[in-house]
């Protein structure tokens, strides 16, 4: 606490409008623009691999908040918090979320440039929860240990998930997607937001792979851009028409959009303009 004061009194003004924008990836809206722009500007397949894997990232955060129940420092001295989110504060699910997603940077590229871009944007995540009082040190560092744990069965699982899916069929991948996500969400009803994307886009993968409407590896950046604001722009449409914010039934529809309908729709675009 003695550490978080002493930040909070030495924070430097002019830095506060950047710092307090680094919190918003940490929210919803991030993955809204992030997954879009993997899964049509980059490859379906990773889209599916991040859509997935952060899904089940947040399920582990998620979990570990209630089960330790440690307030955040913003809870326990509101006045040297710039939010205050009522959720409990370990492990802090930004660090957590920017490990993983660093890593995978790391991991997929594999190149100096690589090294730099992605501990840089763990490390500026992590203080960013720091400095606007959103978390203690031990909240960061055990989002640390847990992205770490996340990233580790990726690296050590992903591979061979994916060949037994194949190997066992489209209608069986259909039901599994189906049914874990109906199991957790009979155990966890508050987990109703992100079961609800999960199946959705578990329904829409099955038609799109079944009837080959996922758009391939784009050609260029230009293409790949352009396929990410289309698809970024109409997702957000779509949930802003969808009624109840943070609903079952919203997360549901955004997940069957961004599965099954987001891809023949920037491939119309993309034809429209060409002819």
């Amino acid at each position: 606490m003695n550490f978080m004061i002493d930040l909070a009194r030495n924070r430097i003004e002019f830095l506060d409008p950047f710092f307090r924008f680094l919190n918003y990836f940490d929210t919803p809206y991030f993955y809204f623009i992030l997954i879009p722009t993997i899964w049509l500007g980059f490859s379906y397949k990773w889209g599916l691999r991040i859509f997935y894997w952060f899904t089940l990232n947040n399920l582990v955060i998620s979990a570990a908040k209630n089960f330790v129940q440690w307030p955040r420092p913003s809870q326990d001295m509101p006045e040297i918090g710039f939010f205050h989110f009522k959720s409990y504060g370990f492990p802090s699910g930004g660090a957590q979320s920017a490990m993983l997603l660093g890593g995978l940077l790391i991991y997929y590229w594999r190149t100096p440039l690589a090294w730099i871009i992605g501990p840089i944007y763990i490390l500026l995540i992590s203080f960013s929860r720091l400095y606007i009082g959103v978390h203690y040190p031990l909240d960061v560092l055990g989002g640390w240990i847990f992205g770490l744990i996340v990233l580790s069965l990726f690296i050590l699982f992903d591979e061979r998930i994916e060949d037994w899916l194949a190997k066992k069929g489209l209608r069986f991948s259909l039901a599994l997607s189906l049914a874990i996500p109906l199991v957790i969400l009979s155990l966890f009803p508050e987990a109703k937001y992100p079961m609800g994307s999960t199946l959705g886009v578990g329904l829409g993968t099955y038609f799109s792979l079944k009837h080959r409407l996922f758009l391939p590896s784009p050609k260029n950046l230009m293409e790949g851009v352009g396929r990410s604001f289309i698809g970024i722009a109409v997702l957000f449409l779509v949930v802003a028409l969808i009624p109840g914010k943070g609903s079952f039934i919203q997360s549901f529809i955004a997940g069957l959009f961004m599965s099954l309908a987001a891809s023949p729709i920037c491939k119309w675009f993309i034809e429209k303009k060409t002819n």
